[in-house]
């Protein structure tokens, strides 16, 4: 885990009891009866009260009755927007966490706000004697929307100074395999899905890591940024093929141009140009489309996403031509849903894969969803049957935070004697 990492910990932990402590307390007032909740707020209306107004207690009773009667149903709705606006900052703060877009946060927080706003006036409903109220519900959510939108606007303004960097911490993953006391090579780096994650702190914990081969499984930048020379993802191919020896397969976003988000269309193919070839030959990395190389006795092959195929296939003959070659072969296989059908029929000695981005949210060590497998994945990381390795990926394409599924940097290595 990176400093960055465990100092994230504890700000998390505080943020998830004070949720909980928040809720706690909004279901416990939600459980009185409306002859309690008025006594409750009416004591909060008097001290509020006989702090604010000069002279209150000096002042003839029927006039601080009156007063308080007059204060009493502002100093409720006022209750519930203090309420439900804090909830709605703390659940921003803790999504604010795992990174991303910064409207995500906002949106998430607005969300749980309404959703728990609702159920809260079911509970009053079912609980005690109380009516629920959609003027509640407004009253809760509008509170949310205040300390929320300050929030966001906070975060908008320290982004934009450069002051604030949220970003997804990244861990570094282990990964023993008896195969390696057979090759040549004793430290492998897969690199996959940097997406729109920073190069520098990879490149830095590549340094410190001193692989011997660097493999990378796929989307390490989607087709637009194939086309800018300056992008994060050809900074860290350059960095990575000056440390070791750099293989690269195509994943499915190098070969596909996003669709239109108003018209929720498909990607579209977008083959790879001799110049984004050349482009990426001149980092110094290796890049394989269904084809194999040897290197220091070891053959190793990309095969390029089958994304656009009409089946969804990968490229069976380069994978059966791969099959018969000679000497310990390792497949840069970006889709692991590729594994069972495929890739397993055949000896392939290791197969390294990506694309999963680990099923994104994980619970109790299985990922949630994963692209091309749907719900629960099975393939989302770790080692399967010895020979498919899987990473999580070095960021995400999307604002949605991670959750209990930190991005990796994955180093193969032998069994320690």
């Amino acid at each position: 885990m990176t400093p960055y990492a465990k100092r994230l910990l504890l700000p998390r932990l505080l943020l998830g009891l004070l949720i909980l402590a928040n809720m706690g307390a909004i279901f416990f007032f939600s459980a009185q009866s409306g002859t309690e909740s008025a006594k409750t707020s009416g004591s909060a209306t008097e001290i509020f009260v006989q702090v604010t107004v000069p002279n209150f207690d000096s002042r003839p009773s029927q006039e601080q009755q009156s007063l308080l009667k007059a204060l009493h149903p502002h100093m409720r709705n006022l209750a519930h927007a203090v309420e439900f606006g804090s909830l709605g900052a703390l659940v921003f703060l803790f999504v604010m966490t795992f990174g991303g877009s910064a409207l995500f946060p906002y949106c998430t927080a607005l969300a749980f706000t309404l959703f728990y706003a609702c159920t809260d006036e079911l509970h009053q409903f079912l609980s005690a004697d109380r009516g629920p109220s959609l003027k509640d519900v407004a009253i809760d959510l509008s509170g949310a929307l205040i300390t929320c939108s300050l929030l966001l606007l906070l975060l908008l303004l320290l982004r934009r100074k450069g002051k604030a960097q949220f970003a997804h911490p990244l861990t570094v993953t282990h990964v023993s395999l008896p195969l390696l006391k057979e090759l040549p090579v004793q430290r492998i780096a897969v690199l996959s899905d940097l997406h729109r994650a920073k190069a520098e702190g990879v490149i830095a914990l590549l340094r410190e890591e001193k692989p011997d081969l660097i493999l990378i499984p796929g989307d390490l930048m989607g087709n637009k940024r194939l086309q800018d020379p300056l992008s994060e993802g050809y900074l860290l191919l350059k960095a990575a093929a000056d440390l070791a020896p750099t293989f690269y397969s195509l994943g499915n976003h190098e070969i596909s141009r996003a669709g239109s988000r108003l018209r929720f269309t498909r990607a579209q193919s977008a083959p790879l140009t001799d110049e984004v070839r050349a482009r990426i030959r001149a980092c110094g990395a290796t890049l394989l489309e269904n084809e194999s190389v040897l290197h220091e006795g070891m053959r190793i092959c990309g095969l390029t996403s089958g994304v656009h195929n009409p089946q969804k296939a990968p490229d069976e003959a380069a994978l059966a031509s791969f099959d018969r070659a000679e000497g310990t072969r390792i497949l840069l296989c970006h889709h692991p849903e590729y594994f069972a059908p495929y890739v397993a029929k055949t000896g392939i000695e290791l197969t390294v894969c990506g694309h999963a981005h680990g099923g994104h949210w994980r619970f109790f060590g299985r990922g949630l969803y994963a692209p091309g497998q749907g719900l629960f994945p099975k393939y989302t990381d770790g080692v399967h049957e010895g020979r498919c390795v899987i990473s999580r990926g070095l960021g995400d394409h999307t604002g949605i935070p991670r959750v209990g599924n930190p991005p990796e940097l994955l180093i193969l290595e032998p069994p320690k004697a």
